[in-house]
């Protein structure tokens, strides 16, 4: 087992070579036979507490290997959509997991600290952007509102352009600033979900193309 763990922890070593470890989270993914294999580095730069996974569809987990660290699966099941691992893992070590059905893919991958993220995720959707923006941005607006009004404005400062945006849509910046500063997670979801739409950003590369997220990310831990 010593031998093959040490193979192993080789090979992702070689795998990951070329991608950037620094951010957060890098990813390998293989299809053995029925099965979709996934290798996920912890690039963040530190120790790291938590691993949390979502798919596009349900699967089942049937193989879990930590170098660097050991995570429990704390979800209850090995059947699901999503997944939370806890215990620790080192910095650069990585997880390897199994799963079935061979076609689904990981479309949220982030380190936690705690219940914090660290690093950059990975999204593969739009709306899995929005949901984790939009449960940061009402965290963060329950904890300091000051803070959180403040971030606002400056948001909107460096983005100049999305007040003419939100005109054409009959909203004024003033006027989103209230509705995000009263609606719980879900209702700033629908909202950044509405919006997105009537912006037409269908792709992670037009949604973050469209502005300029860099301060959101940074008061998100993300």
């Amino acid at each position: 087992m010593f031998i093959k763990k040490c193979v192993l922890f080789l090979g992702l070593t070689l795998a990951m070579a070329g991608l950037a470890l620094g951010e957060g989270i890098a990813m390998r993914l293989f299809t053995v036979g029925n099965r979709t294999i996934g290798w996920f580095a912890n690039g963040t730069g530190q120790a790291v507490t938590g691993l949390q996974i979502g798919f596009d569809r349900p699967v089942a987990l049937v193989g879990k290997l930590e170098i660097g660290g050991g995570f429990q699966n704390v979800t209850g099941t090995d059947t699901a959509a999503e997944f939370l691992f806890q215990g620790s893992l080192a910095k650069m070590g990585f997880v390897e997991l199994s799963w079935e059905p061979v076609e689904a893919k990981p479309i949220l991958v982030m380190w936690l600290v705690g219940e914090r993220p660290v690093g950059r995720p990975y999204f593969g959707t739009v709306p899995v952007l929005v949901k984790l923006l939009s449960s940061g941005l009402a965290q963060m607006r329950d904890a300091n509102p000051e803070a959180f009004t403040t971030l606002l404005a400056t948001f909107f400062t460096v983005n100049p352009t999305l007040a003419d945006s939100l005109a054409r849509l009959g909203l004024t910046p003033q006027a989103l600033t209230g509705m995000l500063m009263v609606a719980p997670a879900e209702g700033i979801e629908n909202l950044l979900l509405t919006l997105v739409s009537s912006f037409g950003l269908t792709t992670l590369e037009d949604f973050m193309g469209a502005l300029d997220w860099s301060l959101i990310f940074e008061a998100l831990g993300l």
